[in-house]
């Protein structure tokens, strides 16, 4: 029996190969769908009264049971005894049916995994130099894809960096984050309905208050800290110390 393999789902394979499987799955499903329908002739383990495992057939032991309440009605009614073979032998021709059945259909099956496993092997080579193929096509598309990824991201540095020269009043010429450990965060780069940096987008990339020199490039805060206004007591107290030793507060 060869070894299954079971080729990846997005793998192409031949007109002739498709066939292969095809049919294999249709073996597989026939023989399911035998034991499925015949189910009651096979033999299965159960638990007899003594709590012992027996092998037994559930169409021959219904039809025994049937068999023996007929013998029980004949016998209460003084009529002969029904004929034995009369009643199990369609039944046991059946099991007999089931025990040849399986094994042809099983054969089947083998026959078949067999044919195809052998069909896939037999293209593995030219099914792999077309893989190969559309590999090396797609690494040159990866490649080209790099580089001008490689030449966006050195085209967004400087730019922003010219942007952080003109917000900076010439103090910086690269962004705040430039060289951090954990980047440099110009992926928040985002602006806003009149062009200008957002402020999220400013937040993440560290243009904080010192770096911002030139207003009108950067969004307002949205959310500005509020500052509470001290009111004024318009009766201040004064503390004053007494030469008698104590002091008081005056108005």
């Amino acid at each position: 029996m060869a070894n299954y393999i079971e080729p990846p789902k997005d793998l192409p394979l031949s007109t002739k190969v498709k066939g292969l499987l095809k049919a294999y799955d249709t073996a597989v499903e026939n023989l399911n769908k035998y034991r499925q329908e015949n189910a009651r002739y096979a033999s299965k383990r159960t638990l007899n009264a003594l709590d012992q495992y027996v092998y037994q057939i559930p169409a021959l032991r219904e039809a025994e049971k049937e068999l023996r309440e007929q013998e029980i009605e004949a016998a209460a009614n003084g009529r002969p005894l029904p004929d034995r073979s009369k009643v199990l032998r369609p039944i046991e021709a059946k099991v007999d049916e089931y025990k040849r059945m399986v094994p042809a259909l099983e054969a089947l099956v083998t026959r078949a995994r067999n044919e195809y496993v052998e069909g896939v092997k037999a293209e593995l080579v030219p099914m792999g130099l077309k893989e190969a193929q559309k590999a090396a096509k797609h690494r040159d598309e990866y490649e080209a894809a790099w580089q001008a990824m490689q030449a966006a991201r050195a085209s967004l540095e400087r730019h922003a960096g010219l942007f952080t020269w003109c917000v900076s009043e010439g103090d910086m010429e690269t962004v705040p984050r430039h060289g951090h450990s954990q980047g440099d965060n110009l992926e928040y780069w985002e602006l806003d309905e009149n062009g200008r940096l957002t402020w999220e987008a400013s937040q993440g990339m560290d243009f904080l208050e010192w770096v911002v020199k030139v207003p009108g490039l950067i969004e307002p805060d949205p959310n500005p800290p509020v500052v509470e206004e001290v009111n004024g007591n318009p009766n201040p107290q004064y503390f004053n110390a007494k030469s008698e030793g104590y002091a008081n507060w005056e108005h």
